[in-house]
């Protein structure tokens, strides 16, 4: 049996090889390859042992053959069906986008409630009147979707995606979902990368991020780093150190961590998080206790005194996820576990 967070990180070093290949590199060591998917190098080498791909020690892995073994293992034979709703501006470039674009996912169908887009064909896919939308779902057995509605028809459109049989939803919709454990979402945040870059854009485009108005934190987290390679400190302690509530316990025995990540867009998570970080967070959703499962992160640090529910408290447990939750913001709950590891290395 392969676990899901096998799976997540396989799709990771796929995408990673197929942008390196078109950079023109043709090989690439474990090491290498672990720095671009922030994980171990161990770590790279027990993923690739599963599907039975090995490099060499003088070159270390060819990058072409490593995507075709990892699309052999990914994609199998079966091409996976995906649905998407909403045929506005942004359903269109969706659709035009994933058009004959891989052989293993295609669009096969796309819902909408506009009549004069219903019973068209767009970039090949047939769009059908919203109304038809379970019954067809369910009889073409697909278990993947993409929203692209507006925020106030999301969740709607999300209830009968799931009763007709979806368990993957991609939604570029501006609200959050409530939807069972088992599904899984993926948020794409438009609204919050373009504000991002004209913060930046007015900065001139320095990448100065501040957490909450309260300061200049990533020179702290990059210290943080530091600190924590150091440190033999466990979560539980460090805990206690910064005056942080501990919700659940961890793994057995305690947890050390090797690096910090302080935010809290899934998208970033996925780029930076592994099974030596501690996730600091506003956010307490199960979307994000989710995607810290599939990274393998083993603590998160709540701020602002936000109090997860019942329903991640018992996910976490389930995982052996350490949760505690601090009464400071972002910045202050960094500069105290700053403060925390300076004390023990002084």
């Amino acid at each position: 049996m392969v676990s899901r967070k096998t799976v997540s990180r396989m799709s990771r070093y796929r995408r990673l090889l197929q942008s390196l290949r078109e950079s023109g590199v043709e090989s690439i060591y474990s090491h290498q390859l672990a720095r671009h998917a922030v994980v171990s190098a161990a770590q790279v080498r027990r993923d690739l042992m599963v599907i039975g791909y090995s490099g060499s020690p003088n070159k270390g892995y060819d990058v072409a053959a490593c995507i075709d073994s990892i699309g052999s293992f990914l994609d199998g034979t079966a091409r996976q069906e995906v649905a998407l709703v909403g045929v506005g501006n942004l359903g269109h470039a969706v659709l035009s986008h994933f058009a004959e674009k891989s052989p293993s996912v295609a669009i096969v169908a796309a819902f909408d409630v506009d009549p004069e887009l219903t019973e068209t064909l767009i970039h090949g896919v047939r769009c059908v009147d919203v109304s038809l939308m379970e019954g067809l779902v369910r009889d073409l057995g697909i278990e993947i979707a993409v929203l692209t509605v507006p925020g106030e028809a999301a969740q709607d459109a999300a209830d009968k995606l799931v009763s007709a049989g979806v368990k993957s939803i991609i939604s570029f919709a501006p609200t959050p979902l409530a939807l069972p454990n088992e599904i899984f979402v993926e948020y794409m945040d438009i609204t919050a990368a373009l504000e991002s870059a004209a913060y930046f854009a007015r900065l001139g485009g320095r990448e100065e991020s501040a957490a909450n108005g309260d300061g200049d934190i990533e020179p702290m987290v990059k210290k943080l780093e530091s600190l924590l390679a150091r440190s033999n400190m466990k979560l539980e302690d460090l805990a206690t150190n910064i005056g942080a509530r501990m919700v659940t316990a961890g793994k057995p025995g305690g947890t050390t961590v090797a690096k910090v990540y302080a935010g809290d867009r899934v998208s970033d998570l996925l780029n930076e998080a592994s099974d030596k970080t501690l996730l600091v967070s506003n956010l307490a959703s199960v979307q994000m206790l989710r995607v810290a499962e599939l990274m393998d992160v083993p603590g998160i640090c709540f701020v602002n005194g936000v109090e997860p529910d019942a329903e991640m408290i018992q996910l976490a447990e389930d995982n052996d996820t350490l949760l505690m939750v601090s009464p400071q913001g972002v910045f202050e709950t960094c500069g105290l576990i700053y403060q925390a590891l300076d004390t023990e290395h002084a």
